[in-house]
């Protein structure tokens, strides 16, 4: 269930988008989520507690150096932005075996009875999956619903965006091709919930393997900001067109990233 972080104030988020990161090979949709989180500064609004996440608590990911307030995060926040009527879930653990299903339920529902405006769903695919046509290119692709697809169509592929519909996979049973989403996580079965159930839905990811994935997670944010236009990076000129007033804004990497990969290498094992 979602609990509120301020239960006293009754909380609508009707005609809000809300963003989920899938689980995925890399953590890409949870890295770009944190460069969301942490370049809007997003407000922490309450967590979701649900049998289906393992528990987890630690510290802030997003604290600053000038931070001088200890707070603690759990296995599955939620952050808003009032200002572009924003949710972001950001989900720091992994599922229990055999509950992703009862987690797509309550969301699916938990979407319906809040009633946000659509759903986007930030993945990635195992680069070693792709098909002969997704070898070269652009490595980012989107699935989305009819109706989001309509609304979006010129956007999406003729206008600035220029995305790529993922290709279908065929199969001897079909072979016009169907979604295939490996290493995807919940991205395909939450999207199939969000068509059965009507609720406007997009899925945006990247091929990718395991490793240092943080560019990755740049590439995605940046095609969804793009579309979605949450911030601004172009700088601000005077009234002569020439002179700088504010520069280009740039991601803000959370400082939890620094020890990504665990602590730099000691130099003084190669003295």
């Amino acid at each position: 269930m979602y609990i509120p972080a301020d239960k006293k104030k009754s909380k609508s988020f009707e005609g809000y988008t809300l963003i989920v990161p899938a689980v995925s090979v890399g953590n890409v949709g949870q890295l770009a989520a944190d460069l969301l989180i942490s370049t809007m500064w997003l407000e922490r609004c309450g967590f979701i507690y649900h049998d289906s996440i393992l528990p987890l608590v630690g510290n802030d990911p997003y604290a600053h150096p000038e931070a001088d307030v200890c707070k603690l995060v759990t296995a599955c926040e939620v952050y808003e932005s009032k200002l572009h009527q924003l949710v972001i879930i950001q989900q720091r653990a992994p599922f229990v075996k055999g509950k992703m299903s009862s987690f797509r339920r309550w969301l699916t529902s938990w979407v319906k009875e809040n009633k946000f405006e659509k759903l986007v769903i930030l993945s990635s695919m195992h680069a070693h999956e792709r098909l002969d046509i997704q070898l070269q290119g652009p490595q980012f692709r989107y699935i989305s619903t009819p109706d989001l697809e309509a609304e979006n169509k010129e956007r999406f592929t003729h206008d600035v965006l220029k995305w790529i519909p993922l290709e279908g996979r065929p199969s001897l049973e079909d072979p016009e091709g169907s979604l295939y989403l490996p290493g995807g996580g919940i991205a395909k079965s939450l999207f199939e919930d969000c068509s059965k159930e009507n609720i406007p839905a997009i899925v945006v990811l990247v091929f990718c393997a395991e490793g240092d994935n943080a560019q990755d997670a740049v590439k995605l944010a940046y095609n969804l900001n793009l579309w979605m236009d949450l911030i601004d990076f172009k700088p601000k000129y005077d009234l002569d067109g020439k002179t700088i007033i504010k520069p280009a804004s740039t991601w803000r990497v959370p400082s939890s990233w620094r020890l990504l990969f665990g602590t730099a290498v000691d130099q003084t094992l190669f003295h």
